[in-house]
């Protein structure tokens, strides 16, 4: 990749992984997450009824909402309006030197979309919405850190078991992120509040098929909550059950890693040590009550791993690929 490339890819990388954190930070305030009173306020975002007093606390309740969103909105636009022109900037470079054409083109696909996204989803908490800006955000972060540590010389070589390991972990951490996103878009993040079972059961029912429905709309209550049903703690069992595989698989690729040689040590300790983190912070999320810093922090760490995972796979594979 030519210098200029190389920089504005760096560039928007950076610019990515801080608009990810702040469209979590976004979509969870929205949702509720660490409102005041938890979790009886969480899913609070219909319109409130006739029904006396309850448009009065609903106002209260959307007002005192607001106040942190006051300073993080603007500073999303911000990054999205710098990150949008620095890919078109990129674009024409990768044009002008005939280099990472596709990519270049397939990032700006995703800003077009995501800035229409951005424009009909303003207030909203369509599933279809909250996994379209989730997973656009993740791809672009996908494709940028493909672009940054993708090394095309040549490189030593590498046994066969990292390559199917590295693949394995980043298929199910992208299986992982988008049940993450799915129980966020159901509201989803208090439905078991009991370590390791979800208050007794360990496995989701068929139900879970209606958190996978990305076309319908939530019905609110009279008081302006989300209404949901047991897909609600059926896919946050699932989330768990990946989110064990993900762990061994990333683990069991950082080992391999770390077992190639000493240039691979350090990424397949870092990859090890954020899926332990992560991991872990995922539990202490739930029996700490769910505190919204924590649940940004997911999304941050889950992000650095998808990077970091890109890394082991860029590293096994051979040279041109």
């Amino acid at each position: 990749m030519t210098e200029p490339l190389q920089l504005l890819a760096r560039a928007s990388l950076v610019l990515v992984i801080i608009l990810v954190t702040l469209s979590s930070y976004l979509r969870l305030e929205h949702s509720g997450i660490g409102c005041e009173p938890w979790p009886a306020c969480y899913g609070n975002i219909g319109i409130a009824t006739e029904t006396p007093g309850v448009a009065e606390t609903y106002e209260r309740l959307l007002e005192e909402a607001s106040q942190p969103l006051s300073w993080a909105t603007p500073l999303h636009r911000l990054v999205a309006t710098l990150l949008g022109v620095l890919i078109v900037v990129m674009n024409m470079f990768a044009f002008l030197k005939r280099s990472q054409r596709l990519i270049s083109l397939a990032l700006l696909g995703l800003t077009v979309f995501l800035a229409w996204l951005g424009i009909y989803s303003q207030g909203l908490h369509s599933p279809a919405v909250v996994m379209g800006n989730l997973g656009g955000g993740f791809v672009m972060l996908g494709l940028l850190g493909w672009m940054v540590l993708h090394k095309r010389e040549s490189a030593a070589t590498r046994s066969l078991s990292l390559r199917r390991w590295a693949m394995l972990a980043l298929i199910t951490l992208c299986l992982q992120i988008f049940l993450g996103g799915l129980t966020s878009a159901n509201f989803a993040a208090s439905a078991c509040q009991t370590i390791p079972d979800c208050h007794g059961t360990w496995f989701p029912g068929a139900d879970v098929i209606t958190a996978f429905d990305l076309s319908r709309t939530h019905q609110i209550g009279e008081t302006g909550m989300v209404l949901g049903g047991p897909e609600r703690a059926d896919i946050q069992k699932l989330h768990r059950l990946i989110a064990v595989l993900t762990a061994i698989a990333v683990m069991i690729a950082g080992t391999v890693a770390y077992n190639e040689g000493s240039d691979l040590r350090i990424v397949g300790l870092a990859a090890m040590t954020l899926v332990t983190i992560e991991f872990v912070l995922g539990a202490a999320a739930i029996i700490t009550g769910l505190p919204i810093g924590a649940a940004v922090a997911h999304n941050w760490l889950a992000a650095l791993l998808l990077l970091a995972l890109l890394k082991l796979l860029s590293e096994s594979r051979s040279t041109g690929l």
